[in-house]
Order: structure tokens, then sequence, then C-alpha cells
């Protein structure tokens, strides 16, 4: 027979199986006994002494066993009344000639003054508490009425604050641990959201790029081999093959982001190269095909750099020269990669008239994005390489698409 999940932990330890309820009963049965063994002993077996002249009748102790032992009922609830009316009561009956020792009435209240209040106040407590019952016994031994252990209760109330005082210390040490562990698992699964919406994020950037500029360069290829397949079918022949290059590349890059997304946790990791800016010709090629001249020119000192800012910097392109073709009829293009010491500018600059983008004549930090997809992709690439992002529309009415990207301290 299966066990279930729960039947494999481990019980918590006897005393800490009882409810509040249940400890409350047990105070009140605690309270019954103490309170019948009191009054039994001082009706049925009294044993107190009749024959000095300070003698006492058992008639007037009993009013302060009932205060000493019926308050210790309601220790949890009024914790400081009881200690006050128990410690009380044991000091006059220890002035009395009785100091109701050894049973342990004032242990009770006093372990719950402890572990209710903060340390200072219970010392302060502890403290009055054993001052009285100091006066009390210095009463009664001046007096002669000293009978028993009247430094019993004295004692007590000394060893009762240090156990108890311990056991509140080891219960706020063990709740710090508790909390800090409670934090430490809330701060990994707010990493673990954090780490799955950056993952979504980077994915839908990168399933935005490969489809948006695969798409605009099929619709574009497409529609010039519809026009020109009567009239010029070599024209209409380079289209479909550029329709059909397009597409394998598209279907390339999906395949590995959709693996990525299907593999799992224990699965080998198998993804194709991603691109970088040794694929740059072979994107402005694409363009070229598509209808929109382009003109690359590459200055400063090249040299390779880590692979997530290749991938950064070829996407950006790809996302400009995109937009390029959706929104343009086949506008001259430049684009410029300048490499200097500490980081690589970029800019994308077509002439003619953009029919949708929104506009943006000044420099703004790569945290604010525009209205589309393709320049909030931008954005987000650029900035996690502390990096900016500036779009504009130029006088000409071409439009202008400026990136900076740090290569300084990036691993």
């Amino acid at each position: 027979m299966a066990l279930s999940a729960t039947s494999s932990l481990p019980r918590p330890p006897w005393l800490e199986r009882f409810s509040a309820r249940q400890w409350v009963l047990i105070d009140y049965a605690i309270a019954i006994f103490f309170t019948t063994g009191a009054l039994v002993h001082l009706f049925v077996f009294p044993r107190f002494p009749t024959s000095t002249p300070f003698a006492v009748s058992r008639w007037v102790f009993a009013p302060f066993y009932l205060l000493a032992t019926v308050p210790v009922a309601f220790r949890r609830r009024w914790p400081v009344i009881t200690l006050i009316l128990t410690s009380a009561a044991v000091a006059v009956t220890t002035v009395l000639g009785h100091s109701l020792a050894p049973a342990p009435l004032i242990a009770l209240p006093l372990y719950s003054v402890t572990l209710t209040y903060p340390r200072r106040q219970s010392i302060v407590a502890v403290v009055l508490v054993e001052a009285a019952l100091a006066v009390a016994v210095v009463i009664a031994w001046s007096l002669g009425r000293a009978q028993g252990d009247v430094t019993f209760n004295f004692f007590l109330a000394a060893a009762t604050w240090f156990i108890a005082d311990s056991i509140a210390t080891r219960r706020t040490y063990l709740r710090g641990l508790s909390e800090q562990r409670e934090e430490r698992q809330r701060l990994e699964i707010e990493e673990a959201r954090r780490a799955i919406v950056e993952e979504r994020m980077a994915i839908a950037r990168e399933l935005h790029d490969v489809v948006a500029h695969s798409l605009s360069v099929i619709a574009i290829q497409s529609g010039v081999g519809r026009h020109v397949l009567d009239t010029q079918p070599d024209e209409a022949r380079k289209a479909l093959a550029a329709v059909e290059s397009t597409s394998r590349s598209a279907l390339e890059e999906l395949r590995g982001v959709l693996g990525v997304l299907r593999r799992g946790d224990d699965d080998p990791v198998a993804t194709s190269p991603t691109p970088d800016l040794s694929d740059l010709e072979e994107l402005v090629e694409r363009i070229r095909a598509a209808g929109v001249p382009v003109h690359v020119n590459v200055t400063g000192r090249v040299r390779a750099l880590p692979q997530g800012l290749e991938l950064t910097i070829y996407r950006i392109i790809q996302e400009a020269l995109t937009n390029v073709v959706k929104h343009t009829a086949s506008a001259p293009t430049a684009v410029e990669v300048d490499y200097s010491n500490d980081e690589v500018v970029i800019e994308v600059r077509n002439e003619g008239t953009l029919a949708t983008h929104e506009p943006s004549s000044v420099d703004v930090p790569a945290t604010r994005v525009g209205t589309g997809h393709g320049i909030i992709g931008m954005t987000e690439r650029a900035r996690s390489f502390g990096g900016t992002l500036r779009t504009a529309t130029l006088d000409d009415g071409g439009f202008l698409v400026s990136a900076r990207l740090r290569t300084k301290d990036v691993s």
C-alpha cells in the first residue's frame, strides 16, 4: 500500500502537538489539582503550629491558598495579573508561617510572563517577585514564623526565569531561521519568475525578428514575382528563388527557437548557430534582392565581440532594414557600423518617407520604447548592453535608427 506524501513527514515534538485550547484545559486541571491539594492539606492534614503566640487559624490561610492556586488557570490569558496574585499570596502565607513549598505555584505564571514579554520586562518581573519573597522571608524569620523551606520559592523563581528565558531565546532564534528560510524561498521564486519573464521576452524578440524580417522579404519578392511573371519570367524566377531561400532560412531559425521551447530540463541542448556579424552580408543580400539598394560601411578597429553582442547588433540592423522593406519604396539605405574603444555605433539611414513610424528627434535612454514591437525589441536589446537607441525622421523624409552599444566590461 502506497503511503501518502504527508505520512512520511516527521511528526512534531510531543508537547507541540497540543492545541491552544488543550493547553488551557491543562492549566485548568493543574489549578484544580493545586487547589484541591492545598485545601486537603489545610483542613484534612493540618500541620500548622498552634502552641506559639503567633499561631494563626487555618481559616485565615484558606483565602490565600485559593488566591495562590486558582489564578493558575488563567496564566496564559492574564500572565501578569496571575503572577501578582500568586506571588502576593505566597508572600503572605510565608509571613503567616507556611510558605506553600514545595508547590511550584510561582513557577507557572512567571514562566508565562517570561515567554510573553521582552527580556527587560521579564527581568523586572522576576526581580520584583524575588524582592517580595525576600521581604516575606525576613519578616517570617523576625517574627519566628518561618516554617518549612521558606527559601524554596526564592530559588524556584530564579530557576524558572532562567529556564523560560533560555526557551524564549531559542524560539526567537528558530523563528529567525524560519523567516530567513522563507525570505530565501521568496527571493528564489522571484528570481525564477524574473528569469522566466526575461526568457519569454528574449524568445518574443527572436520570433519577431525572424518572422517579421522573413515575411517582409517574402511579401516583397512574391509581389515582384507576381507582377513580372508574364513579362519577365527570369526576374520572376529570381524572386521565387529569393522567397525559397528566405523561407528556408526563417524555418531554420524558427526550428532553433522552438527546439529550445520544447526541450526538457534533462534534454541535451541542440541549437543551430545564432546569427552574428559574419552573417551580415547574407542579410544585406536578401534585402537587396527585395529591391532595396543597401550600402554597408564598417569603420574603426574591427574585432571579435561577445556572441550576445554580435547577435544584438545583427538583430538591430535586421529590424531596421526590415522596416525599410515594409515602409519604403526601394529607398536607398546606408548601414554604418563604427567600432570604437569601448562601444559600437550602429546607424541605419534611408532616403524617402516612412509611412508608419513614431518620429523622434532626440536621443532617448534605452528604457524608452516606441509604439511598435520592432522598436521595442531594438530598445530592449540595446538596454541589455547598457546602450541607447535613437530614432529620428530626417529632413528629406527618410528615417534614422541609431544605437550605441557598450563593448567595455561586456562578458
